[in-house]
Parts: C-alpha cells; sequence; structure tokens
C-alpha cells in the first residue's frame, strides 16, 4: 500500500468515524518511517468557530502522557540517577506505609513503570486530580492507599502510579517534573507545541474539550498542571506527536536519534506485564487475528501472531480522546486526536493500522528464516536429512544430551522412519517458515505420498545443538 492509499483509507475513516461518535473535532495525521506524510481534520476546533482541525492545534493528550513520564524515568536510569528496582521509599520516604494489608513486596520503580504495582484501576478517580497540589498528594499517599492485589502479581491500570513516578523524578533529578520532560525531552525533539499548561498554548491553537451531557455537548473546563500531570497533563500536536512516534519507529531500525538511548527506547517496547489475551473479528480487509496484549514502560505492547507487533497508549480524559499507535516492523503509524470525553481513537487508528499493515505484509512478505541463526537454518536441513534416510553419526554430532533423555533413540528413529513412509519422497514447502526467535523454526514438507511439518529448536550451548525437533503429518498444535 502506498503513502496515498493509506492515507485515504485514513481521511475516509477518521470521517466515518467521527459521524458516528458525534465527536465536535478530530485531527489526525499518518507516519512512515519516522515522517509525517499526511494529516487532516474534520469537525472543528471550538462549537461555533467553522475552524477544522490540523496538524497544529493543540488537545490534550491525556494518558498518552505516560510515555513521556516513563521515558523520563529511564533517562534518569541511563544517567545514574535511579535503578529501576530501587524500592519506592527510597526517594518518597513518606511512602514507607504503601504495604498491601496482607503483606507482600515493597513497590519498586519497574513495578509503578509496568502497571504492577497493586494499585486499583483509577480512570475516572484520577482524571478529576490532575491539578491536586504536590503537598496534598504527598499527605494522600502518607495516609495510605488502598491495594487491589498485592505488587507483582498482575497488570493494573494505575494514574496513581504514574504521579507517584513523577514525584519520584522530581526528588531523583532535582528538578520539577514538567521543567525536566520540557527540557529533557520535548526541547531537544522540536516539540515547540507540547506544553503542560493550557495557558502556554496560544488561544487560537488550543482546542476545546466537549463532555456529554442530557442537554448535549458542554464545554470542559481547563484544568491546570499539579500533582497528576505526570499520569495525563500534556497538551499537544498531531505534528508534534508524529516526532514522538517517529524516535520509537527509529529506535527499533538501529537509528539513534532521540534524547533517550536506542535500546532504553526498545525497552519501552517490550511486554513487561501481561494485560490480557482476545481474539479479534475478521474484517473485509483484516482475516481474523490472535492478540496477546501487555504493558511496557508507558505503552501497551500488542503481540498479533499474523501482523506481528503494535505499540500504542490511548488518553482519554473528560473532554478528549486521542491514541497513537505504530507498528516497528514497517514504519506504518497513525495519530488520531479527538475533543470529546472519552473518544474512542483508537477505534478509527486501530482499524486503519491493521489494514495498511495487512496490506503492506501481503506486499512485503517478512522472510523469517532470513532472522534465524545460520546454525538453526543448518539444523533444518539436518533434520530433513535425517527424514531421508537417519543416520546416527549425523544424530551424534547434532542431538543434544537431553534429547535422547526426553524420548528413547529407537523410538524417535521409528516415528521419524514413519513419517517418511507416509510422505514418500519430499522436497520442502515454499510455505512462509514460521519462528518465535533465531533458535526456533517450524517449517512445511510436501511429500509425493502427503505433506508433514517439521519443527527445531536449538540450545544455548556456545555451538548450539538440537535440543527438541519434531517431524508430523498431524495438525500442527495451536496455541491461544
Amino acid at each position: 500500500m502506498d503513502i496515498d492509499q493509506a492515507a485515504a483509507l485514513l481521511d475516509d475513516g477518521a470521517a466515518e468515524f467521527r459521524a458516528e461518535s458525534d465527536v465536535p473535532g478530530i485531527a489526525y495525521g499518518l507516519v512512515r518511517d519516522g515522517v509525517l506524510v499526511h494529516s487532516g481534520g474534520a469537525g472543528q476546533t471550538v462549537l461555533g468557530s467553522g475552524r477544522v482541525p490540523g496538524p497544529d492545534d493543540v488537545f490534550r493528550i491525556a494518558s498518552m502522557t505516560k510515555s513521556f513520564t516513563a521515558a523520563a524515568v529511564l533517562l534518569l536510569r541511563d544517567r545514574g540517577a535511579l535503578r529501576l528496582d530501587d524500592p519506592l521509599p527510597a526517594y518518597l520516604p513518606w511512602a514507607e506505609g504503601l504495604v498491601p494489608p496482607g503483606g507482600g513486596p515493597v513497590i519498586t520503580i519497574r513495578d509503578l513503570l509496568s502497571m504492577n504495582a497493586g494499585f486499583p484501576t483509577d480512570d475516572p478517580w484520577g482524571d478529576r486530580l490532575e491539578s491536586l497540589p504536590v503537598a496534598d498528594f504527598d499527605a494522600l499517599v502518607g495516609r495510605g492507599i488502598s491495594f487491589a492485589r498485592a505488587p507483582r502479581s498482575g497488570f493494573e491500570y494505575s494514574n496513581l502510579g504514574y504521579a507517584l513516578l513523577g514525584r519520584v523524578i522530581t526528588v531523583a533529578s532535582g528538578t520539577d517534573y514538567p521543567d525536566l520532560v520540557r527540557r529533557e525531552l520535548l526541547d531537544p525533539l522540536g516539540m515547540g507545541s507540547t506544553r503542560f499548561d493550557a495557558r502556554d498554548v496560544p488561544a487560537d491553537l488550543l482546542v476545546q474539550g466537549y463532555a456529554p451531557v442530557d442537554v448535549g455537548l458542554v464545554p470542559e473546563p481547563v484544568t491546570g498542571p499539579g500533582a497528576f500531570s505526570p499520569m495525563g497533563g500534556l497538551h499537544s500536536t498531531v505534528r508534534d506527536l508524529a516526532a514522538w512516534v517517529a524516535g520509537f519507529q527509529r529506535s527499533w531500525h538501529g537509528e539513534d536519534a532521540h534524547p533517550l538511548s536506542r535500546w532504553s527506547l526498545r525497552e519501552m517496547q517490550e511486554q513487561h506485564t501481561h494485560v490480557g489475551s482476545a481474539v479479534v473479528p475478521a474484517s473485509a480487509d483484516v482475516p481474523e487475528r490472535v492478540v496477546s496484549t501487555s504493558y511496557g514502560f508507558g505503552l501497551f505492547v500488542e503481540n498479533d501472531r499474523r501482523l506481528g507487533r503494535f505499540v500504542m497508549h490511548s488518553g482519554g480524559y473528560p473532554g478528549f480522546g486521542s491514541h497513537m499507535r505504530w507498528h516497528p516492523e514497517s514504519g506504518w503509524g497513525v495519530v488520531v486526536l479527538g475533543n470529546r470525553t472519552y473518544t474512542r481513537a483508537n477505534k478509527v487508528a486501530g482499524a486503519v493500522l491493521s489494514t495498511v499493515v495487512a496490506q503492506h505484509r501481503a506486499e512485503h512478505p517478512v522472510d523469517v528464516a532470513a532472522a534465524l541463526w545460520p546454525r538453526t537454518r543448518d539444523a533444518m536441513a539436518v533434520v530433513e536429512s535425517l527424514l531421508e534416510a537417519w543416520d546416527e553419526r549425523l544424530a551424534d554430532a547434532w542431538l543434544a544430551p537431553n534429547v535422547d533423555l526426553d524420548r528413547p533413540r529407537a523410538e524417535r528413529r521409528a516415528a521419524v522412519a514413519g513419517v517418511r513412509s507416509r510422505i514418500g519422497p519430499f522436497t520442502r514447502s515454499s510455505r512462509p517458515v514460521e519462528s518465535t526467535s533465531p533458535a526456533h523454526a517450524r517449517w512445511w514438507l510436501d511429500g509425493v505420498q502427503g505433506a508433514a511439518w517439521a519443527e527445531v529448536l536449538l540450545s544455548p550451548d556456545r555451538e548450539p545443538l538440537v535440543q527438541s525437533f519434531t517431524v508430523s503429518t498431524d495438525p500442527v498444535p495451536t496455541t491461544g
């Protein structure tokens, strides 16, 4: 899919979404390989103004702010100002009493980053506390916090956790959290329109947020920065957010073009706490997909068995709803901003990007085999040789000691011979190889009399050996 096709898809999807969702205005952008290649808007920045939102109009981005907070933490970690496994009370002594009633481990910075601290989900509560003075927040924490679960026992989305990270950043750096984010992240990336305080935004560029009530849509009052700003206080534009997304995309391909190291940017996009799995129904453009979602550091990570990895975060807030999402492998990304309470911007961004990536994958098939260890590719040939005609010397040279312990050599040899007799002479199928790591491969064999599949996993030895292998004519086992 070329840029013009993807842009038209986003234009149509955004227009349809706005009409069905009754959002006063939306702005959106398409990112490709770190560049904002298309932007647009629909509706109005302020009802009655007639002004259509564009890439430079400023919306509150709410919880998308968490990615900036996480980046600030990792920036300080990389400079030696803190460690992710440091206990929270080492920076905030008044948090000493944050222990669940039944006991449990002391909360660490890593627990807060990965939404694994055990606090209850708190969107409605946290969304109304942004302006809470820091002293009042510290007093709230000092009185104690309720726990939904013990730390490190499962994902629980927490605005409170990221407010605590903001306090850690201030204490560890000696700089107020908003000032550090602006100086170390926003300014170096040229994100000059992104601000914590709406009063710093030119009035003609500030988008008004609206809340639905019985009489219709009413303006939502603008709140100022405070202790909860690290969880959702930023205001930004499509253009600035495209620059933010670009840094993550480039880090995936080994480029250093960000105040944060590319390895720390990659760390933010890894899976740290499992959120859940789901089957996404098929659409006209994208087949049914099995998706597993996790929380990284300030970002959600969605692994799609068919389309690969997506990284994202939404922002829901009184008056606003936003979403940024990208596909690291292909370089495509989408940003959508809306000015209605909890606008489900993820709906249009997700649908458009899935379609774009599905088409990209069809036009540019992933060569999984190229990413395998050379030794893994050699092991595939060894397995095919053993299937053709078992050779004890070859098996001795390639099979790790556990293989014969896991299944007697004679049984394995007989099973392989049975597959060979069922499929007859064979060649490797043109069907793409599947892999979960450079040490693993699953592939297919086309025989004169039937088909089979084979799978191999290599060991961690300096010169890896085959620690397991399978050849079978049975259906391939499926996992959720």
